[in-house]
């Protein structure tokens, strides 16, 4: 039995591979920087600070890749792979996912001028590369505006840390340029502080609020699935135990008999699942299914998720159930009867299921 869905899979990756590229591409901007300014110290020499930027910036890439990659495979959002290189042209937060996009380029850029560094020239190379420092904004930009965990604690630590990283190399950069005026310098810092105050100060005041995914571009038919499945009061995935009543009953006009299981969950307050199993009796009890119906819901919405038996064998029965959102859930259910007293026990589980 799997434990999630690939799609699930892919939403983990993308989330993952989204965060290890900002952090990445943040050192990368340091130690560019760093460069920059020569920095360089005896356990640091100048070598190992350019070695490190280098392979920072491929891992980044790389990493990038598979960001690219997993959200085009998820099937949740609509997000094709012409909108990793085309901005602004997909339906799924057209703006912020085109950020994306136009940081990627602008890294794509960079790559391939630098494989062709001696037959562009070193002007070329260097204006390009200058160019590739603007990634970094929009990415972080393009991260919070798209990013399913901009109010999770870890992701809001991150991005602060990544932003204050950066803000503190472009003020060591001002500090180390010799060539401009007091004024310059001191409208540099104020300008770089104001922009690192007003991207939190935007992002505290709509990426990490209530309704920002309707907002941002997110189609409405994805927002309602996923309004649905936050006002859902039986969570998915989950695993209980449960105790019911088991009673069964024959039809003399049709010659069959149905086997109902009412019970609840002990791990999911007020959750109640139903089990009908139709078909022909058998003669030490029980049936032989020609049927089977689930349904798992709460007071007052007993089919919140309803579905058919797909396999009987003995008292363990798998069932396919669909919830509000419309996605399938696998349930996984293994009772003892007590055939005496008609109660049954067990266990229940659900994950979501494949389409």
């Amino acid at each position: 039995m799997l434990a999630a869905t690939s799609s699930k899979a892919y939403w983990y990756a993308t989330r993952a591979t989204g965060m290890v590229s900002l952090v990445l591409l943040t050192l990368s901007v340091a130690l560019g920087i760093a460069q920059v300014i020569r920095y360089t110290t005896p356990q640091w020499p100048r070598f190992v600070v350019a070695a490190i930027h280098k392979n920072a910036s491929l891992l980044a890439m790389a990493f990038l890749a598979v960001h690219i990659l997993t959200a085009v495979a998820d099937s949740f959002a609509p997000i094709r792979l012409l909108d990793a290189f085309i901005p602004f042209v997909g339906s799924y937060r057209p703006l912020w996912l085109g950020l994306g996009t136009v940081a990627f380029d602008l890294l794509i850029a960079v790559v391939i001028t630098s494989l062709l560094r001696e037959r562009i020239g070193y002007g070329v190379w260097r204006a390009v590369h200058w160019a590739s420092y603007a990634a970094w904004p929009i990415a972080l930009l393009h991260g919070l505006g798209t990013g399913s965990d901009t109010r999770v604690r870890w992701a809001v630590i991150v991005n602060v840390a990544c932003l204050a990283i950066v803000l503190a190399a472009v003020l060591t950069r001002v500090g180390a340029t010799r060539t401009a005026s007091g004024g310059r310098r001191a409208a540099a810092v104020l300008s770089s502080i104001a922009v690192a105050v007003g991207v939190t100060a935007w992002m505290i005041a709509e990426p990490m609020r209530p309704g920002w995914a309707r907002k941002a571009g997110t189609p409405s038919t994805l927002v309602a699935s996923s309004r649905a499945v936050a006002a859902s009061p039986i969570p998915i995935p989950f695993s209980s135990e449960t105790h019911g009543s088991i009673r069964q009953t024959s039809s003399d006009t049709t010659g069959l008999a149905t086997v109902t299981i009412d019970a609840g969950l002990t791990s999911v307050p007020n959750a109640r699942l139903r089990v009908t199993v139709e078909g022909t009796p058998l003669a030490d009890g029980g049936v032989n299914m020609r049927s089977g119906l689930v349904s798992l819901g709460v007071a007052g919405t007993p089919n919140l998720y309803h579905g058919t038996i797909v396999s009987l064998d003995g008292t363990s029965i798998r069932a396919s159930v669909r919830g509000p959102n419309g996605k399938p859930v696998a349930l996984a259910m293994n009772f003892s009867v007590d055939a005496a007293a008609n109660t049954v026990g067990g266990t229940v589980s659900a994950r979501p299921g494949e389409e």
